[in-house]
């Protein structure tokens, strides 16, 4: 049961001084004036009763709100690394734009899906957890920024096996029925010296999804990343061995294998190219969400009542008081 709860017009001190004062005077009259005791008694306990309204009683009132989305949850896993704003997408356009404008679209298809984003370097993260809030989704795809290119020292493009298991595995404990798709957006480079390890174990936690690449064969030059979005002033990176600009190019051999350690489709995204994906058909579930921000029901018209009727019975009294006073008038003038 909810707690009463005051919000008052005055101060607490100022109310409870002015309503004692007033109380104590009528109880003064009402003792010295045995005639009209009884309208005196009545006033001060219309004081009481105002003195209470002006306090504001209520009870706070938590709304309830009901959501309807898809049991199905999409993983979206981006590579940040350097090679990811290869100029190669439209023309010279860094390779993350193509993956902000595919993304875009895939949720276009599954507006009611929850989304999370998880990108990764040379360590992985998540980005945003698992939400339906499609502005969160689109705002965190628009900042999307690789690597510090000083920092960067050689990555695994399947670094993001361990957390991306973590995190669909806790996906499933929370919602064992809903249907979990992984989309792997990159270009297949392997820079960290070794070979890439297998994406064992995502294929067992998920019930489709794809990996996507980007890049081309020619390869693309890359901007330096100095922690801001880069200016004209900043240069591109450059081969150690040649002092010429480095060109990364994509590696859709290493893009195929992560596919198929997933169990999903490949396939080479390229500008104008349509997303289409058959999202599988899930049930509904209906999310109750409590407003954290509480309402007052307030029910201070309730105790206007008796004051009405307090005043309907101060106006009996004034009118015998007036008619009362016109008798005693006229009796004098007939004398």
């Amino acid at each position: 049961m909810n707690d009463l709860v005051f919000n008052p017009l005055l101060p607490w001190p100022v109310l409870v001084a002015i309503a004692l004062v007033l109380v104590a005077g009528c109880v003064v009259l009402a003792v010295r004036t045995a005639g009209r005791r009884t309208q005196w008694v009545l006033r001060a306990a219309a004081v009481v009763v105002l003195a209470l309204a002006f306090s504001r009683p209520g009870i706070p009132v938590t709304a309830v709100t009901e959501r309807s989305e898809a049991a199905l949850d999409v993983f979206v896993v981006v590579d940040v690394t350097a090679s990811m704003v290869a100029e190669d997408w439209d023309g010279d356009a860094p390779r993350l734009d193509g993956v902000e404008e595919d993304v875009s679209e895939l949720m276009e298809q599954a507006p009611e899906a929850r989304y999370s984003l998880i990108t990764f370097a040379a360590t992985s993260q998540t980005v945003l957890p698992l939400t339906t809030d499609d502005t969160a989704m689109r705002s965190a795809l628009d900042v999307l920024r690789p690597e510090v290119t000083l920092y960067s020292s050689g990555s695994s493009i399947t670094s993001a096996r361990d957390h991306l298991v973590e995190r669909l595995e806790k996906a499933a404990e929370d919602r064992p029925d809903s249907a979990r798709l992984v989309f792997y957006l990159g270009d297949g480079e392997q820079t960290s010296g070794d070979e890439p390890a297998p994406m064992d174990g995502v294929a067992d936690l998920v019930d489709g999804g794809a990996v996507w690449g980007y890049g081309t064969s020619g390869g693309g030059r890359m901007q330096e990343t100095r922690g801001y979005w880069n200016d004209e002033e900043t240069e591109y990176i450059t081969d150690p061995s040649t002092n010429a600009p480095a060109v990364s190019t994509i590696d859709e051999g290493n893009l195929q294998g992560i596919a198929d350690d997933m169990g999903v489709e490949y396939e080479h995204r390229t500008v104008g190219d349509a997303v289409s994906y058959e999202f599988p058909d899930v049930d509904r579930i209906v999310q109750e969400k409590e407003d954290t921000t509480q309402a007052v029901s307030e029910f201070t018209w309730i105790l206007f009542i008796p004051l009405v009727a307090w005043l309907a019975v101060e106006g009996v009294f004034v009118a015998r008081r007036i008619r009362g006073l016109g008798l005693l008038s006229g009796s004098r003038r007939s004398t």
